[in-house]
């Protein structure tokens, strides 16, 4: 006698208390759970129910950087923590694929996934292009939106603005942006007209120049760093200080780079704010309680894009519109910006 007979329901009914609690009583699931251990019964084959029905229950991430950075990166790890809270609660697997500016190609093309959160890839990454061509639910976050496909994005360009305007409020006329862009090695100083092949780049350049050109000062100085991260601030602070005339404020793609450029002013001998001051983006946990910053939601946007694609994946049937959600922003004033000096 199967188990499902011995205890009056359906096979479909056994399968969801072990795979989709969430669609069972809790009494209900506590007396399927007890007859299985009664028979030594751990649950359905999970090979088989995906041969059954073609679906794995498991979320894919595409990863615009290597692994190690998706988990060392405070900004990333809790977009990642907001997608497997999600995932968890409905009983999905996650895997997370990345996709190198250099090296390896990414895997994306064999990964086993029932659909794909594309996170922040660069607009002519190859594995961008793979994954586009995958006939699966797609989640497109922190990327330029396209026809037919979810999207979450946070106002990038706005915030930047808000940063940017909160600097000239201060009296700073001289500003500096440093940002990640496709193309030098190293980090440099680039051309006002410099593009990025990041769309969150791209946008929070936008919303700079947007408040610098409302305000009728000079276009910033335009620093642009290979890499998001705190190394490669330290060195575009070596080049804004090396210039004829230093910047009396500094607006960064990210928190990371906002800190490596404060140590780097700190041991020459420069005082922030006093002498000039630094804005991040992010509220990262390390921009705490020192760095003024934009404070993003990212672990909601990881559990946002989570509940839309599984969304696609459960209900393929449902007509609907594809969503563009845009998430606020809000600017955290702390001790990193101060009054330019006169």
């Amino acid at each position: 006698m199967t188990l499902a007979r011995q205890l009056g329901v359906s096979r479909t009914t056994v399968s969801n208390a072990f795979s989709r609690p969430d669609q069972l009583s809790a009494d209900l699931r506590d007396r399927i759970l007890s007859a299985a251990a009664e028979v030594g019964f751990s649950g359905p084959s999970l090979a088989a129910a995906s041969l059954r029905t073609g679906k794995t229950r498991t979320l894919g991430v595409l990863f615009t950087d290597s692994l190690t950075y998706a988990f060392s990166d405070p900004v990333s790890a809790r977009f990642l923590a907001g997608i497997a809270a999600e995932a968890e609660l409905a009983g999905y697997a996650i895997t997370i694929v990345s996709a190198p500016r250099s090296g390896p190609p990414s895997p994306i093309a064999q990964a086993v996934m029932d659909g794909v959160i594309i996170y922040s890839v660069d607009d002519n990454s190859p594995a961008l292009k793979i994954a586009r061509e995958r006939d699966m639910p797609r989640v497109l976050v922190d990327q330029r939106p396209e026809s037919g496909a979810d999207c979450v994005n946070v106002a990038d360009r706005a915030g930047a603005e808000a940063a940017a305007k909160h600097l000239i409020g201060l009296g700073h006329q001289r500003l500096a942006v440093v940002t990640v862009a496709a193309g030098p090695g190293e980090s440099a100083i680039v051309e006002d007209s410099a593009l990025s092949s990041s769309f969150v780049a791209r946008e929070r350049l936008a919303g700079w120049r947007q408040a610098v050109e409302s305000a009728g000062f000079a276009a910033p100085v335009t620093v642009s760093c290979p890499v998001n991260g705190r190394e490669h601030g330290r060195r575009a602070a070596g080049l804004l200080l090396a210039l004829p005339l230093p910047p009396s404020a500094i607006a960064c793609l990210s928190d990371e780079i906002a800190l490596g450029i404060v140590e780097t002013l700190q041991s020459a001998g420069v005082i922030v704010p006093t002498d000039i001051s630094v804005i991040g983006f992010d509220d990262a946990p390390q921009a705490r309680p020192f760095l003024t910053t934009i404070q993003q939601p990212y672990q909601d946007k990881g559990a946002l894009a989570a509940r839309l694609l599984m969304e696609q994946i459960e209900r393929p049937e449902r007509s609907r519109s594809p969503s563009h959600e845009v998430l606020p922003v809000r600017l955290i004033v702390r001790e990193s910006t101060g009054p330019a000096r006169r």
